[in-house]
């Protein structure tokens, strides 16, 4: 009888308590991360519905004949407004742009596309240039210099 230990009410009091704080950071965790993936998939909804409703082409390719820089004509025929994000010639990214990039095309409007390319130009070849647009969408044409 000289023992003293915690009377059961106590204990009772504390057991509720533990389970009430971990039920309550369960449920916040729970929610925080439903949410999460609920914006998530959400986004990429968003973005599939955007890729499917985005169509472009390239009309021209303009070349002065003497260096490396390219002009190209961006047609956007789609439902979507578009930017383009990237050029590639043949598979080696663009990395000096004049103007053009990242500029907003309104459906049904056209969009000229300044670059030097990476790649060096000679007459009679035949290059691969490949646009992308911001939503991922990609163009593909081959071009006789």
């Amino acid at each position: 009888m000289k023992r003293r230990g915690i009377s059961e009410i106590i204990s009772t009091i504390i057991i509720i308590m533990i389970v009430s704080i971990a039920g309550t950071y369960l449920f916040a965790y729970s929610t925080t991360y439903i949410q999460t993936q609920n914006d998530q998939y959400l986004t990429n909804n968003e973005l599939d519905i955007g890729q499917t409703q985005e169509r472009f082409s390239v009309s021209s390719v303009w070349w002065s004949g003497t260096d490396n820089f390219l002009n190209i004509t961006v047609y956007n025929f789609g439902q979507n407004d578009i930017e383009v994000s990237d050029v590639y010639v043949d598979g080696i990214r663009v990395s000096s742009y004049s103007h053009g990039k990242d500029t907003l095309i309104l459906t049904k409007k056209l969009l000229q596309v300044g670059f030097t390319s990476p790649v060096a130009i000679i007459s009679g070849s035949e290059y691969k240039i490949t646009v992308v647009s911001s939503r991922g969408v990609t163009e593909v044409i081959y071009w006789s210099a």
